[in-house]
């Protein structure tokens, strides 16, 4: 089996040590200390001798900084974390903290979900993860106030390949006090999935008054329109305190018709246009377009009736032409391929931003038994209701129903056919409603033992997060009954039998009524739960002075257990002609998880300019999978050669356990006939290949594996911070940090299989350039091909789909950050800021036989961020800049399309390789705010100041056309006020 190690000799110091903390603790004394609300030591500080003041390193009280179970004085350690207030958050217009966490430099997302919730298939529409240094949001891991968050229920889709992720959306920002993130792993602590990072949202618990926030605002060019009101409040006592917030949110979606320019597949870049485009017009049924078609044995479309298709609005009566090609060069014939109803703009009624309303609630309390001895408690219900859509229901020739068949009424055998059903149609039958509820209850005692020696704190808690996906499904049966009526028969025409049926003309050429619709539409509803109850128990303290220096060892443990449990329920009809989800998806899981963990951390001060920290931790885990025990390390160290001036590093392993999802998916079988094919886009020289609605079906087999072994990693930093000599207030920092995960499990979607499986029998991508992902030939190209199973025309019969122990991917940046402040004796005080993230390489293979490929180009390689803030008597101001850094474009490496719309291959004496990259995505936004009295302020906010939407490339194709991996978007510039008032 294979583990993460501990080295030997460093488990033994850990243990060695903890044994003999009573004997320690019997015989040193420490400064008085205190407890923070909610838990954490807070020791005050010893007072700086005067002479000292400038020139030792910022401090504070002794607080538990993220990266550490050890109280501690000072801002900064040997591994960075950046700390960002409630406040800021608010000043750089942030409405949700995942738009904030989402804008930092080390946030960046290299999956397509990860930028882009409405993604065609998604299943986790209300979810907002976060995704630091793009390794994918399950290697992050989310706590508020440094307890871990449940899963969220719904796993990712089939499509990019499944994975348990923490939601970001729910977190009330009315309630934050401020974001710790460490961009760094840090398993040695806090376990599981802490690999790329680590993020703790610290809540308000210390509040007096009452205050209202109401806020509004929208998008100029129209669209998302959206409103807050949120109530904070405290009440506090001699022994007692208590804080709440009450938060109503509500977002109105950003549809595809709200952005004309791209609503439609024609808005493809002209590079994706083949030579029937060119010559003929769009060949919308060559991009998943047409809506409304019959189709003989001939592979011709029947011609519509007069009227039907200028009878539905947005639909388009179209010709289907194509033409031969020899090489590079259009010879000829035309092929008329008949006449059917297109829709242009397919995307109109698509979500581009789904919306939402949520209500939040949150109570905190906490009561001072004796001086020694507290009790603590929380309660959060946050309830979210999720808008979204990104295909409506369509008849479709899905196998199981009696096609081909003979159509009595125009006297052809029927092989294919399609009927998209409308809004006008439907109205809002189509959409697909997330209903979420999500519950944290915590119970806690904290005190001091030993004279104060040491703090402790127990802390029971329980989690649960359900969601009722309601969507509309698919019956196919009771559409084709509605379309085509009862058997009338059979009859045999060149030896074959087939069943005689009628086409309803009025009801398949022309729209119906939403009652109509109604007597053969079927809804259906997706559950998922999941369940965290933990109970964890933390001690710190000092154990004993060095003799040395006068400083003491700091030491602290954590003790925890949970149990964890997920479950998803899909509709119980299942994936059948008389029922069925838009997407083909089929997930059924159910399973338990049992863990157990103990941890522990010393910080040494070996001289009085150099601190060592060390901790080891223990994971043991009980499910069904082969997981067993995990055991990590880490090490940092301090040095404060000169004044103001802290050069710093870590090094440690991380891990993540197998996530319950791909344990316990249970074995399912799915029809699939909407998709893309990679392997017939490359052979037809497309370059783009757009998913649609195929004449042929095959199966998908999916399924979880319970021979699953942690994901190991490790990871380091080395860096410094110094505080400029001479000038007040600037500081400059910089860290390199390095992430290398191995042992990956990789969920082989469809689409990866499909993808890998072309690249693997062809070598080459689509659109033309160099597969490079694996060597062809090799053992995992081997797999790829065997995984698809296809007939002797090429048609797909069955793909393989699961989890596998395989990927290795490492990378590595520098992070750079540069503050200022500066107080004026009449303009006021200014802070600046600039944070900067640079991608230096991000390597990764499947196989130890596959090539190293550096990925540094495919993705934002840097990303930026600047801000000024002012404040001077009752007016304060913010403007707030972000910058994300080019990519390559889609189609970079593969060779430009030439003016007749054929794409040569590399190697052709007519290809130019194409070589441009996406610029750079710049947006500035704005806040400006004034106190009328100590009641009252407003604050305006302008975000995306110069109205920037995202644009399409010359070989952008296919929902969604811009860059969202970039950062770029569809909102455009949004205004909003703000009034914040204080009641008492």
């Amino acid at each position: 089996m294979q583990r993460i190690q501990f080295p030997r000799n460093a488990l033994a110091l850990a243990l060695s040590a903890a044994l003999l903390v009573p004997l320690a603790g019997l015989a040193q004394t420490t400064p008085a200390s205190q407890q923070t609300a909610n838990g954490q030591t807070a020791v005050q500080s010893q007072p700086q001798a005067s002479t000292e003041s400038k020139s030792k390193p910022r401090t504070l009280q002794k607080i538990t900084v993220l990266g550490s179970l050890i109280p501690r004085a000072q801002i900064e350690g040997a591994a960075p974390v950046q700390v960002v207030t409630g406040a800021q958050i608010k000043a750089q217009g942030y409405t949700t903290l995942y738009q904030f966490m989402n804008s930092l430099p080390q946030s960046t997302s290299a999956s397509d979900f990860g930028s882009n919730p409405t993604t065609w298939g998604s299943t986790a529409v209300n979810a907002r993860p976060v995704d630091l240094r793009g390794l994918g949001p399950q290697y992050t891991l989310l706590l508020i106030d440094g307890h871990r968050v449940v899963d969220y229920p719904q796993p990712q889709n089939q499509w990019f390949g499944h994975y348990t992720f923490q939601n970001a959306a729910n977190i009330p920002t009315g309630m934050i006090d401020r974001v710790e993130v460490l961009t760094g792993g840090d398993s040695a602590i806090y376990g599981s999935d802490a690999v790329a990072g680590v993020v703790n949202v610290i809540l308000k618990h210390q509040y007096q008054g009452d205050d209202l926030r109401l806020q509004a605002g929208g998008d100029t060019r129209g669209g998302e329109q959206f409103d807050d009101i949120s109530w904070t409040g405290g009440r506090s006592g001699d022994k007692w305190h208590i804080v709440y917030n009450f938060e109503h949110s509500n977002r109105s979606p950003l549809w595809g018709k709200d952005r004309p320019g791209f609503d439609a597949v024609d808005d493809a870049g002209y590079g994706t246009w083949n030579p029937a485009d060119r010559m003929f017009g769009y060949q919308y049924d060559q991009a998943g377009a047409a809506a409304l078609f019959l189709q003989n044995s001939n592979g011709k479309y029947l011609t519509p009736p007069p009227g039907s298709c200028e009878s539905f609005p947005y639909f388009r009566r179209s010709e289907s032409k194509s033409v031969g090609t020899s090489g590079d060069v259009v010879t000829g014939p035309i092929t008329d391929n008949g006449t059917y109803c297109a829709q242009p703009e397919v995307f109109r009624n698509w979500v581009l931003s789904p919306g939402f309303r949520s209500n939040n609630g949150y109570v905190y309390g906490d009561y001072e038994i004796n001086p020694n001895l507290s009790a603590y408690g929380s309660v959060a219900l946050y309830t979210t209701t999720g808008i979204s859509q990104t295909q409506r229901p369509f008849a479709y020739p899905m196998g199981g129903l009696p096609v081909p068949f003979y159509d009595q009424g125009s006297g052809q055998v029927i092989t294919n056919y399609a009927r998209q059903w409308t809004q006008l149609e439907m109205g809002t039958q189509g959409n697909t409603y997330d209903k979420e509820k999500y519950w944290d209850l915590r119970v806690g005692l904290k005190g001091a033992i030993l004279d104060d020696q040491f703090n402790w704190n127990l802390e029971l808690g329980s989690q649960k997060y359900i969601v009722h996906e309601d969507y509309t499904g698919l019956s196919e049966q009771g559409m084709f009954n509605f379309l085509f009526g009862p058997q009338l028969g059979t009859t045999t025409i060149g030896g074959t039998t087939y069943p005689v049926y009628n086409v309803n003309q009025q009801r398949f050429w022309h729209p119906i009524t939403p009652a109509e619709y109604s007597t053969f539409g079927v809804a259906g509803t997706n559950t998922a739960a999941s369940k965290l109850q933990d109970l964890t128990f933390n001690v710190n303290g000092d154990l004993l002075t060095l003799p040395w220096d006068g400083k003491p060892v700091g030491w602290a443990a954590v003790l925890t257990a949970d149990n964890q449990g997920f479950e998803l329920s899909p509709d119980a009809r299942g994936n059948t002609i008389n029922f069925g989800d838009p997407f083909q998806d089929l997930n059924i899981a159910q399973g338990t998880r049992q863990h157990y963990a103990f941890g522990t951390e010393f910080r040494v001060p070996i001289l009085s300019t150099l601190t060592w920290d060390i901790a080891g931790r223990v994971d043991k885990y009980h499910d069904a999978s082969i997981a067993d025990i995990a055991r990590t390390w880490h090490t940092g160290i301090e040095w404060r050669p000169l004044p103001g001036l802290l050069l710093r590093g870590s090094y440690g392993t991380n891990f993540r356990a197998p996530g319950m999802d791909a344990i316990y998916l249970q074995n399912s079988i799915s029809t699939v006939g909407d998709y893309a094919d990679p392997l017939q886009c490359i052979e037809n020289h497309q370059a783009s290949c757009p998913g649609f609605q195929h004449n042929t079906y095959f199966n998908q087999y999916s399924g979880g594996s319970r021979n699953l072994l942690p994901e190991t990693a490790k990871d380091w930093t080395y860096g410094f911070v110094l505080d400029i000599p001479h000038v007040q207030g600037l500081s400059v920092q910089a860290d390199y940090w390095r992430i290398e995960l191995d042992n990956q499990i990789n969920f082989i979607g469809l689409g990866t299989a499909l993808t890998d499986e072309a690249g693997c029998l062809t070598g080459l991508q689509v659109g033309g350039a160099p597969y490079i992902a694996h060597a062809v030939g090799s053992e995992y190209c081997q797999l790829a091909i065997a995984n698809v199973t296809r007939d002797a025309a090429g048609n797909i019969v069955a793909v393989h789909t699961g989890p596998i122990n395989e990927n290795y991917e490492a990378r590595s940046g520098i992070d750079g950050a540069i503050n200022y402040n500066l107080q004026t004796e009449n303009a006021g005080a200014f802070n600046f800021s600039l944070h900067y993230t640079n991608y230096l390489t991000d390597y990764s293979r499947t196989l130890a036989s596959d090539p190293l490929i550096n990925h540094r180009a495919d993705n934002v390689m840097t990303r930026m961020t600047a801000t000024a803030n002012w404040h001077k008597g009752p007016w304060d101001a913010t403007l707030y800049g972000l910058r994300y850094g080019g990519v390559r474009a889609n189609n970079y490496g593969g060779c430009e399309t030439l003016a007749n719309g054929i794409q040569p291959s590399l190697g052709d004496p007519q290809c130019v390789v194409y070589t441009d990259h996406i610029k750079p995505w710049v947006i500035w936004s704005a806040a400006v705010g004034y106190r009328f009295d100590k009641r009252v302020k407003m604050t305006l906010n302008v975000n995306n100041i110069f109205d920037k939407v995202g644009f399409i490339t010359p070989y952008a194709g296919g929902f969604q056309f811009i860059s969202t991996l970039q950062g770029q978007n569809y909102s455009g510039r949004q205004v909003f006020l703000t009034i914040d008032y204080k009641i008492d």
